[in-house]
């Protein structure tokens, strides 16, 4: 990965100085895959067999690593050899997968669902121009619901024009630009009633939007979605 901790042909001198000061207790050893999240890519195979090396020399100098640890959430899906002593699921822990390309091998469980309510409706006309830019012209009279909420909560501005939600087990486009704090969709000729739950990721009478699929609509990855998701936004913990 390059980001920290050392190349794995400096690791003799650093085990050896480590080993021989009365300061440090070795506790495990760990690396981090760079593309586990593709099964086929044999990057990981190298990587794993770097790391491997590099652990063997603690072997070498007679001494053992209580934990030897790599396998991130890719590499508990996709590569059993590196799963050592412990692994590091992460976003599968939430039900997701590490990217909307990768095999489904398990049947992963959502554990979020994001949601929220109609707080606005209105009747438009035909031309008729919906938030900042004027980037979404109605080609016909359209019922817009607004929804509270936005860029500002961490829901992504990529969306704008592109993403949708589901209201009453209908797909409803998100129409113009994903604003602060609000967002516009269209219901077509379908009236929505201020309170009507709007679901943005999670199940609604057998439809879904998954983060992965919401990730595909903002060209970006899943990892960025759940974590963009800030404190503006209440948790309801369930079960």
């Amino acid at each position: 990965m390059g980001r920290i901790g050392i190349i794995a042909e400096n690791s003799e001198s650093l085990i050896a100085s480590a080993l021989d000061s009365e300061h440090i207790y070795i506790k495990g050893v760990c690396s981090h895959f760079a593309c586990a999240d593709d099964p086929e890519d044999p990057k990981t195979l190298e990587q794993i067999d770097r790391f491997l090396e590099a652990v063997s020399v603690f072997e070498k100098l007679g001494t053992s690593i209580p934990l030897r640890h790599i396998a991130n959430s890719g590499g508990v899906l996709y590569f059993p050899q590196s799963h050592l002593d412990i692994v590091r699921p992460g976003i599968i822990l939430y039900g997701v997968y590490p990217g909307p390309s990768c095999p489904r091998i398990l049947e992963l469980k959502p554990a979020l669902k994001l949601k929220s309510k109609v707080s606005f409706h209105k009747s438009i006309p035909t031309g008729f121009s919906i938030s900042y830019g004027a980037t979404w012209t109605s080609e016909s009279t359209a019922e817009i619901s607004t929804i509270p909420l936005g860029y500002g909560d961490g829901y992504p501005r990529q969306l704008s024009n592109r993403g949708e939600v589901l209201i009453n087990g209908k797909r409803r486009p998100i129409v113009g630009r994903v604003c602060m704090d609000q967002f516009m969709v269209n219901c077509k000729s379908e009236n929505q009633k201020a309170g009507a739950e709007v679901i943005l990721i999670g199940e609604q009478d057998g439809q879904c939007i998954t983060v992965e699929k919401m990730s595909n609509w903002a060209e970006t990855i899943p990892y960025e979605i759940l974590t963009n998701l800030n404190e503006r936004l209440p948790r309801i913990y369930a079960n």
